[in-house]
């Protein structure tokens, strides 16, 4: 599941759009993930030279892993290769597409950012023609589907390490799967970037352990499909297809915008904790919604569709969304966050304003306390631990409680060390200057020689004075007598 926060961030960065023939909305947000690694593309009119009715609509979704740099280079030119290759410009989409893939692909091994990283995207496009036509270019495990009379149909198909022609592939390359992921590593098998599984010159792109080659689903679009949905993993993994397609179908029907019907489907999906499910619901989420109009406006479309759901026509539609989370895990999970914020005196972080974006590649930073970040899964439940009901004093000068404190505290600590210092300095003048009690029986002997280990009652010193007469002792021990000189 890689790293998480131990709050997630829920601030989303969502736009919507539309003309004559679509209308769409995107939103997107980090989630329990400690960095946004997703980008995704919109342009109404891929084609600038055309008017409406002419041009060719894109839609992408990103959603990129070991780093956001393979997605937002993909994010950014994936439509621009497809636009400036020849079969795009004869009608030969699907040609056209592969094309952009595997280019954007070469591309994106000579940038910087992405080497840097090593990091990878899946990809999923979607190409909407002036003849009404949908096609789907897909690499990874994101997700294309188009609703029809109410009924999810995919796009894509998912591309797993376990799949068995993709297997064959990964083994032929050298590669090996392991544990459901390429090389014991990556769990998907086809991706841009990712370069580190593209290095068998024996073989062509098509046929690298990790390839970038899209598989490519068309179809013609019909009065009875209604939208068109975009996602990556992060909702895939949480909503099967009719899920989604029942989903944004009810919350048409409820008058929500596609926007705001992007953002509850990502609080839906948003896991309440990192304990248990493996993972699910705590990715990155994106999830792309494009109306299909018919030569309606966005309202009468609206109306078409919850006219639709009302009369029950085409595919069952739920009338609520479904439960994805034990409502004792989700119990719990407040009741950690409760405490939680109690403990930090937690505030909500500030939100700065982003502009509105225009094509993919965009990537949603939220900064978090250094001490919300932690590394493993069994970890996150760690939050009532930590509760004390014997909680020390605040000793801030600031605080209200009675410790004390110092303005400051190294001119603190220096005169606790000077006060030592004289007490140690006064007890040896006491035993200096102590009145000998052998004086009465005469003469004294002669202190022990010093060996590094015996100091006389009369020289005592300070710890540091010690450790000076320690260097300066003999190398052998103690100092030879006249006896032993004599031998």
């Amino acid at each position: 599941m890689g790293q998480t926060l131990s709050v997630p961030s829920t601030a989303k960065v969502t736009h919507t759009g539309g003309n004559d023939k679509y209308a769409y909305g995107v939103s997107e947000m980090q989630g329990w993930r400690i960095g946004m690694e997703d980008a995704h593309t919109t342009l109404l009119k891929l084609d600038a030279d055309k008017d409406d009715a002419g041009t060719n609509a894109f839609f992408a979704v990103y959603d990129g892993h070991g780093g956001a740099a393979a997605a937002k280079f993909a994010g950014q030119h994936v439509h621009e290769r497809m636009l400036k290759d020849d079969a795009y410009i004869a009608g030969r989409y699907t040609e056209a597409l592969k094309n952009a893939f595997i280019n954007t692909d070469a591309d994106m091994k000579h940038d910087f950012p992405v080497q840097r990283e090593s990091s990878g995207c899946t990809a999923v496009a979607g190409l909407l023609t002036h003849d009404n036509r949908l096609l789907v270019a897909n690499a990874g495990d994101s997700r294309a589907i188009i609703c029809s009379k109410g009924e999810g149909i995919a796009m894509s198909h998912d591309h797993k390490p376990e799949n068995t022609d993709e297997k064959k592939r990964i083994q032929a390359a050298g590669g090996y799967v392991e544990f459901g992921r390429v090389n014991g590593n990556l769990a998907l098998s086809r991706a841009l970037g990712d370069f580190t599984y593209k290095r068998n010159s024996k073989v062509p792109v098509e046929e690298q352990i990790i390839t970038c080659d899209p598989e490519i689903i068309e179809r013609q679009i019909t009065e009875d499909d209604e939208f068109v949905v975009i996602a990556c993993d992060g909702i895939w993994d949480c909503l099967t297809t009719q899920q989604v397609a029942g989903c944004v179908r009810y919350l048409i029907s409820e008058g929500k915008d596609l926007g705001e019907i992007c953002e509850i489907i990502c609080d839906h999906c948003l896991a309440p904790d990192t304990i248990g499910g493996a993972g699910i619901g705590c990715d990155n989420m994106t999830i792309l919604i494009i109306a299909l109009l018919h030569g309606r406006t966005k309202e009468e479309w609206q109306a078409w569709v919850t006219d639709r759901v009302k009369q029950r026509f085409g595919h069952y539609t739920p009338t609520e969304l479904p439960r994805l989370y034990s409502d004792a895990r989700v119990e719990g999970s407040r009741r950690r966050m409760a405490a939680w914020q109690q403990r930090e005196g937690y505030t909500p972080p500030f939100k700065q304003d982003e502009p509105q974006r225009n094509q993919g590649g965009n990537i949603n930073v939220v900064f978090q306390k250094a001490d919300q970040l932690f590394t493993s899964q069994e970890d996150s439940d760690s939050g009532e631990e930590y509760e004390s009901d014997n909680e020390l004093p605040d000793t801030s000068p600031d605080s209200d409680g009675e410790g004390t404190s110092s303005s400051d505290p190294t001119e603190s600590l220096k005169a606790q060390l000077d006060e030592f210092d004289r007490e140690e300095e006064a007890e040896r003048q006491t035993k200096k200057h102590k009145p000998d009690q052998d004086d009465s029986q005469g003469e004294a002997p002669p202190p022990p020689a010093t060996n590094g280990d015996i100091v006389p009652a009369d020289i005592q010193a300070s710890p540091r004075d010690v450790q000076t007469q320690k260097a300066a002792s003999f190398a052998g021990g103690d100092a030879p007598n006249d006896a032993v000189k004599a031998e």
